[in-house]
């Protein structure tokens, strides 16, 4: 790579987890790609749902032919350790991942600068209080043993390590003994909500995003059970049903499924605040309910306490319902400044991110090249 004079003469490979489902760290990505195109790489590549990558070459591995490798991804997760160990990027001067689980692992060239932007070590593996997956039978806590060794040792290849907030650079720390080098928090889309005329409140609360065990919408559920305040859930996922049976009878809580972006706001406009009762390493949602000027009740944990303060919003400090019922209580007594909260939002638009990255990564390359 030293022969190499500039960043605009280098071969770039770009590397993510698996290209599935879009959500947070694909939006990530996609900046990523179009800041530094290169070559995509992932164990799994769904182009009709991951439509940002059309101007790209794509490279998924084998994993891509195997049966429901892109409607059930997570079956393979014990083996990517080894897939993404084992992609050839010999031809790569310039390796920009970005990692929640195993992407971190790929091998580079000697010669060549791997730069890993963390969304967080694997939750499953080093937070399972958080996320419970992997200690479910003796079977999963034996496996989730044997990928946290190869995990940590897949932490020692990038060179540079970039974080998504404080909470997550603390935990690289904790867990791979590892110094971030830059925080840089994730791109959020603010200008659509900035948009949001704000109507009334008659509709409530709110929450949107995916239905998996750590999001805690359970909590949001039994919070309201009592007080009858209305609140909508946007989004789905594995937990639907169950947490549809746990809301039967309950004539103030509305599953939505899916919404379009169109639909969700219009709902947004009419609520009072957003409800978000999980453990998140950044959390996006927050920020844009704030630059749809609602305030956000959140567990007090994570990073979340990066963009939320009290005058946004309230922070509950135990992960339970009656917790989240004081914090509603708290709620109904305190005003908000729409004009502040959509000013809150708008540190943390793409923009930041777009500027922040880049400068981050030419910094560390221009440092590479004259080394």
């Amino acid at each position: 790579m030293r022969k190499k004079l500039a960043l605009e003469d280098l071969n770039i490979a770009l590397v993510h987890d698996w290209l599935t489902v879009p959500a947070g760290s694909e939006a990530v990505f996609e900046q990523m790609c179009s800041l530094f195109p290169g070559t995509v790489f992932a164990s799994q590549i769904d182009l009709e749902r991951n439509k940002f990558l059309a101007p790209y070459e794509v490279r998924p591995s084998y994993i891509q032919r195997l049966p429901y490798a892109l409607t059930k991804h997570y079956i393979y997760a014990p083996v990517l350790p080894y897939v993404y160990r084992g992609m050839n990027l010999q031809a790569y001067d310039l390796i920009l991942s970005d990692s929640h689980s195993f992407a971190h692992g790929v091998r580079r060239r000697p010669d060549a600068l791997h730069i890993n932007y963390y969304h967080t070590p694997a939750r499953a593996l080093w937070v399972p209080e958080i996320d419970k997956r992997a200690t479910k039978t003796v079977f999963h806590r034996k496996l989730a043993d044997h990928l946290r060794k190869l995990d940590a040792e897949a932490a020692k290849r990038p060179d540079i390590l970039f974080a998504n907030s404080q909470t997550t650079a603390d935990r690289i720390k904790k867990f791979y003994g590892r110094q971030v080098a830059h925080v840089i928090y994730p791109p959020v889309h603010t200008a659509p909500w900035l948009s949001i005329e704000h109507k009334s409140e008659e509709e409530g609360l709110v929450y949107w995003g995916r239905l998996i065990q750590y999001k805690r919408v359970d909590l949001a559920i039994e919070a309201v059970r009592t007080s009858g305040q209305k609140l909508h859930i946007v989004g789905s996922g594995p937990l639907e049903e169950e947490l549809k049976a746990r809301a039967e009878g309950l004539k103030n809580v509305f599953f939505w499924g899916r919404l379009s972006d169109e639909s969700l706001r219009e709902l947004v406009g009419k609520c009072k605040a957003l409800l978000f009762p999980g453990y998140e390493d950044f959390g996006i949602v927050p920020v844009e309910a704030m630059a749809a000027g609602i305030p956000v009740v959140a567990y007090g944990q994570g990073g979340v306490t990066e963009s939320v303060s009290d005058e946004f919003g309230v922070l509950f400090e135990e992960q339970t319902s009656d917790s989240l019922a004081e914090a509603l209580r708290v709620l109904d007594k305190k005003t908000f400044d729409s004009n502040a909260l959509k000013n809150r939002a708008k540190e943390f638009d793409v923009s930041r991110f777009r500027t922040e990255y880049s400068g981050a990564v030419k910094e560390a390359v221009a440092a590479h090249l004259k080394a």
